[in-house]
């Protein structure tokens, strides 16, 4: 059902931004229509003055397209298939002086493209059956004789007027199929931007989101204030000494700061409990990577940021849990946050303990490289905490 919502969603989103763009389109394409058949129009009126017929037939059909250009307000597919019977009305008005070497070809070339991109698909394909059904009819007809007085043409393909006629149209056409262009590419343009400005605004409310929950874990076990954003840094900066491309580094700090997510579902007796867990309640408490496993793996923007809340309790060695993975096995991600977590978690004070000291708790880390967590990582970790220290010594030391 959400899947069918969304995908709902999506498309009435996508059908929005089209019937908008065609709106503008449409508009745009009559105004250009407008200006740019005017020469041809005048020339008509000035060179055709001996054909009454052709030149009131061009009139009537410049004075639809301003006429239609004005009503803004009716829908942009009445107004889109306005143009295109436009269109090859003026080709049948180009047939009957200058045969089949006019201009008329053009019109029927053209009509189809702009029927796809101002109307639709369908009326693409209606517009391109009609171009072949149209020429194909004058073709015959030319070809059998039938009609022979009305398809003769009046001028010659030498011809100034026909060139002239020719030229202008092909000119206009020309025109308006750049300008439509262009507006799509601008609509475009803009859409996108628009659209990478949503898609940042909205990532930025989600990662909110993920703090705000890993805030709301945090109070249930005060001593732990700050630790999923400060395991989430420190994890980030680790991840590039360890060999993490960039694009995995969000994920990283998103599953950071739900990495004990499914302690949600631990009773408070036991997690909040000050003494060593039985057997039993231990157990339970391995339970929180699996809750966080269930809760999260039905949201498809977490499902990269998945493997530090289901896998940052695995071990190198195979013997940690949910499922007993050994070496690479485990992803990286989780195997670095978990050298980050395990040693923040000693430097931090806890109910049951107080807090080690950084010597200390490094050593720890080191001493269990190969076991419990991988060498490598170790390594850089180490490497990392060993920099970041010397550079906080010699930090007053600058400053003196």
């Amino acid at each position: 059902m959400r899947d069918l919502l969304f995908g709902s969603f999506r498309a009435d989103a996508v059908s929005d931004v089209l019937r908008l763009w065609r709106t503008r389109a449409v508009t745009i394409l009559l105004y250009a229509i407008a200006v740019a058949a005017l020469p041809t129009v005048v020339s008509g009126v000035i060179l055709e003055a001996e054909r009454h017929d052709s030149t009131i037939v061009m009139v009537v059909l410049y004075a639809l397209v301003v006429v239609n250009a004005v009503c803004k307000r009716c829908d942009y597919r009445l107004r889109g298939s306005a143009i295109i019977a436009l269109g090859f009305a003026m080709a049948i008005n180009s047939f009957v002086p200058f045969g089949l070497v006019g201009s008329g070809r053009s019109y029927l070339i053209v009509m189809p493209i702009i029927a796809f991109i101002l109307v639709g698909i369908r009326a693409g394909w209606v517009a391109t059956a009609v171009s072949f059904l149209m020429y194909g009819a004058f073709a015959y007809f030319a070809d059998t004789g039938m009609l022979a007085d009305w398809l003769t043409p009046l001028y010659g393909p030498l011809d100034m007027t026909m060139w002239t006629t020719t030229g202008l149209t092909a000119g206009m056409l020309l025109v308006i199929v750049v300008v439509l262009f262009l507006s799509m590419y601008r609509f475009l343009v803009d859409a996108l931007q628009a659209e990478r400005k949503a898609s940042a605004e909205l990532v930025q409310t989600y990662d909110a989101t993920l703090e705000g929950w890993a805030h709301a874990l945090e109070l249930r076990d005060l001593e732990t204030a700050g630790h999923c954003q400060r395991v989430g840094e420190v994890a980030t900066r680790l991840a590039g000494e360890a060999g993490m491309e960039d694009n995995g580094l969000r994920d990283l700090y998103r599953g950071s700061l739900l990495h004990d997510v499914g302690k949600m579902g631990i009773p408070d007796s036991i997690l909040l409990k000050p003494g060593r867990l039985t057997e039993d309640e231990f157990r339970r408490m391995q339970a929180h990577t699996t809750f966080a496993y269930e809760l999260l793996v039905h949201i498809p923007f977490l499902l990269k940021a998945l493997d530090v809340p289901y896998c940052h309790h695995e071990k190198w060695d195979g013997s940690g849990y949910p499922r007993g993975l050994a070496g690479t096995q485990i992803p990286l991600s989780a195997r670095i946050f978990s050298v980050v977590d395990v040693y923040d978690a000693l430097t931090s004070d806890r109910c049951y303990r107080p807090a080690w000291s950084p010597e200390k708790a490094l050593a720890y880390v080191r001493d269990r490289a190969g076991t419990e967590f991988d060498p490598n990582v170790v390594e850089a970790f180490v490497g990392m905490v060993s920099r970041e220290a010397s550079a906080a010594r010699d930090a007053p030391a600058a400053l003196a």
